[in-house]
């Protein structure tokens, strides 16, 4: 597994794979978010000591409302509003952590499926504030509806936060966001947002328990996919044991765990770079 300084950093490193164009580069790389709106919205979250970490708290700024109708398309469905705030909220907090970027290779991500670590003994952690994990370049396949075509699940923005409970004991709560469908042909890309708490108290029960009704976790879907050994993430139980996995991964390996070099050419993405 590797680590980018963040999408921003250019320069490559000898023998090491270099990271994808990131969802984040695509939508708020250029222009005036990182100039002028994320700065906008830190500054309204401090005088009103809000902590942007917490979805609702950070989606009743007024900026963070403006900014959400600025990204938004004109013909836009009205559903298409949660998706777009929750993409915002990652985004802001994924420049406020400094915009980590890990990036699994196909070795570590497979073993991760099959190997299927336990997490019984791990507290459910993140290495930062906000995250981006980056899969494997068409490896993972998954769709946003059942009547969806399946397209490659890019990666997954990561943001946690601790706090505590009315009784003083510490439990996380992560808001996850699956990124699917970046390829060259395609200006946008899909998402689903969804999220969990694990700490004291609070079974984390799809760690475990199996991710669908029928079939074995992350069993291929796709006509002929086993023959390229791909693998389908058709439940909310199997991308959150792939992304508690990963976690875990980088927080009991973390010499396992090396810089790689952002993309070189931010005009291009999709396959491997």
């Amino acid at each position: 597994m590797w680590m980018s300084d963040g999408p921003e950093e250019t320069s490559q490193v000898a023998g090491e794979p270099i990271a994808r164009l990131t969802p984040y580069e695509l939508v708020f790389g250029e222009g005036s978010f990182e100039a002028t709106v994320f700065p906008q919205i830190q500054e309204e979250a401090e005088l009103r000591k809000v902590d942007p970490l917490v979805p609702l708290r950070f989606d009743f700024l007024s900026r963070s409302g403006d900014a959400v109708r600025e990204v938004v398309p004109v013909d836009a469905p009205p559903e298409a509003l949660e998706q777009y705030r929750r993409l915002l909220y990652h985004a802001f907090n994924f420049w406020r952590s400094g915009k980590p970027v890990y990036v699994l290779d196909s070795a570590v991500a497979r073993y991760l499926v099959e190997a299927a670590p336990t997490l019984a003994d791990w507290r459910l952690t993140a290495p930062n504030p906000s995250t981006y994990l980056q899969l494997p370049a068409n490896l993972f396949w998954g769709s946003i509806s059942p009547d969806s075509t399946p397209e490659p699940v890019d990666g997954f923005f990561a943001t946690a936060k601790v706090t505590d409970d009315p009784l003083g004991s510490s439990y996380c709560r992560i808001e996850i966001l699956m990124v699917l469908g970046m390829r060259r042909d395609r200006a946008g890309f899909s998402v689903i947002p969804f999220s969990t708490e694990a700490g004291p108290g609070i079974a984390d029960d799809w760690s475990e328990a199996p991710g669908r009704d029928d079939g074995d976790d992350f069993e291929n879907t796709l006509p002929g996919g086993e023959m390229s050994g791909l693998y389908s993430i058709l439940t909310t139980a199997e991308a959150l044991k792939l992304v508690a996995r990963s976690l875990w991964y980088i927080d009991s390996f973390p010499d396992d765990v090396s810089r790689a070099a952002a993309p070189l050419h931010r005009v291009s993405f999709g396959g491997d770079s």
